[in-house]
């Protein structure tokens, strides 16, 4: 499959269709706001040249790296956006310290997948991902640049900078007193400095931007100073921190709740109310939570955590929350079933859809949108990916102490299961630099379907995959929050599914 086929098959559920039609100016839309968001300029594995740099420099040595993530079972991002454990750790460490093969070292998880090292993303651990677009007419900027260019404005703000929303009449002054700052890199890392200086120069030439340009710079400021802003009002004397401390805490968590990082806590920045004396404890989760408040403003912990989010944010995904119900769980299509034909395709589905509407109608009425009820895909591609999609849907109906609210929760960094996240926010910043909108998810939040509230799924025979839709009630004590949540089944490859 070539990087086109990839692409659209990852993107289809975005146009009606399944693919851009490049005659309708609603697709060319859609299409542009997708290369938009996934930043394509920053990209690039982890290749045997690119994991041997610094091979003699023990501080950046990259194998070292990537060990010390295998052992300590952290997530590894791949260029597809997904993640993966490794499992078969001594094999992939003995063969790390040997002769590299051209095309990397195999890793495998749990589930027996099977990937190289090649086709690890290149993440700013390893030297990657925090870069800057200088080019004018296509600015960007890598996520650890953006995320630290929150901690920028609040450390000016706290130094009673004179910062306003970023628009065509404040623009550049606003550069000028982001420049004349003394506080502005505190608790910044070294190498995101460098980006952001070269950033800030070439702002400077905003004047001589096209409009879209101009458009683009303001909410590639706007969006971190909103949020900045509002971590400003109610923590005007804290510290931020995304660096040792923060890289300790998530490393303990992870390997006492076995949970990945971002699933234990999403927080992509600590604020420090106080230095934080850390738990001996590594038997229990409890000590650790309680280094974060619980309320917002609330300097009685000494750290809040912060999960930062753009206006238009990329979601999350929770497929790997059916991998709690059983190592022998194949979420992926086999073989022989891509060698089913299109009958037996249509056949299977029509048997996992009644599962699934059976499994739902105990707890929640279910509403069918869209013409995929009854009619199937032409593509047959499309109708494979359809199989695998209702294939996952239909393992989570078929496990016991699974549910949909589970799943809903997990997508949204809560485990409803172990109920082992801290309190944390999510605040989302505003293209407008309006102050960012916070969401508040409670530690050991109970969560369920509304009741009352009917369960979407929209199904469209254009589409492979679907989207389920519903309410979900967050249970924190006697308060009852409800948020709309949204999850789709779609491809990510050859025989294989996301939810996201």
């Amino acid at each position: 499959m070539d990087v086109f086929d990839k692409f659209f098959e990852r993107y289809s559920y975005r146009f009606p269709k399944g693919y851009p039609d490049f005659t309708n100016k609603q697709d060319i839309l859609i299409l542009e706001n997708i290369l938009d968001e996934i930043d394509l300029f920053e990209v690039s594995n982890l290749t045997k040249s690119e994991l041997l740099k610094y091979k003699d420099r023990p501080e950046k040595d990259r194998i070292s790296i990537l060990i010390k993530k295998i052992q300590n079972n952290e997530e590894l991002e791949l260029v597809d956006g997904s993640t993966f454990i490794v499992d078969n750790k001594e094999e992939a460490i003995k063969n790390l310290q040997g002769e590299i093969p051209s095309t990397g070292v195999e890793l495998i998880n749990k589930d027996g997948n099977k990937i190289k090292t090649s086709k690890l993303r290149k993440t700013k651990e390893f030297g990657g991902q925090a870069a800057v677009s200088t080019n004018t007419n296509n600015l960007k900027v890598g996520t650890d640049t953006k995320e630290s260019l929150v901690i920028v404005f609040y450390n000016i703000l706290k130094g009673s900078g004179k910062l306003k929303p970023f628009t065509p009449e404040s623009f550049k002054n606003n550069i000028k007193v982001i420049k004349s700052s003394s506080n502005l890199y505190d608790d910044v890392d070294d190498t995101i400095q460098g980006y952001i200086k070269s950033l800030l120069n070439v702002m400077e030439s905003y004047d001589t931007f096209s409009t879209k340009s101009k458009r683009k710079a303001e909410s590639i400021f706007n969006n971190p100073y909103s949020i900045a802003l509002e971590l400003y009002e109610d923590y005007p004397s804290a510290r931020a921190n995304r660096g040792e401390l923060f890289d300790t805490i998530r490393s303990t968590c992870s390997k006492i709740t076995k949970l990945p990082a971002d699933k234990w806590n999403p927080g992509d920045i600590y604020l420090v109310n106080s230095t934080p004396e850390l738990p001996t404890e590594t038997d229990s989760i409890v000590p650790w939570n309680e280094l974060f408040v619980n309320e917002w403003g609330s300097t009685n912990a000494p750290l809040v955590s912060i999960s930062l989010k753009e206006e238009r944010y990329q979601p999350g995904r929770a497929k790997s929350y059916l991998e709690k119900f059983g190592e022998e769980v194949d979420y992926n299509m086999s073989k022989e079933e891509f060698e089913y034909t299109d009958d037996q395709y249509k056949k299977a589905i029509k048997k996992y859809r009644e599962n699934i509407i059976d499994y739902f109608d105990n707890t929640q009425p279910v509403e069918k949108k869209g013409d995929g009820w009854e009619n199937f895909p032409s593509d047959r591609r499309q109708l494979q990916t359809k199989y695998g999609a209702y294939k996952l849907l239909n393992l989570l109906a078929g496990k016991n102490d699974a549910s949909l609210a589970g799943l809903f929760a997990f997508g949204l960094s809560i485990d409803k299961d172990a109920r082992a996240n801290p309190t944390f926010w999510k605040l989302i910043g505003k293209n407008n630099g309006s102050k960012a909108g916070k969401i508040k998810y409670p530690a050991g939040v109970n969560t369920e379907m509304a009741k009352g509230e009917d369960i979407t799924i929209l199904d469209n025979s254009t589409n492979g995959g679907f989207t389920i839709s519903g309410i979900l009630s967050k249970t924190d004590g006697d308060n009852v929050d409800t948020e709309p949540v949204k999850l789709s089944f779609r491809t990510t490859g050859p025989g294989q599914v996301q939810i996201v």
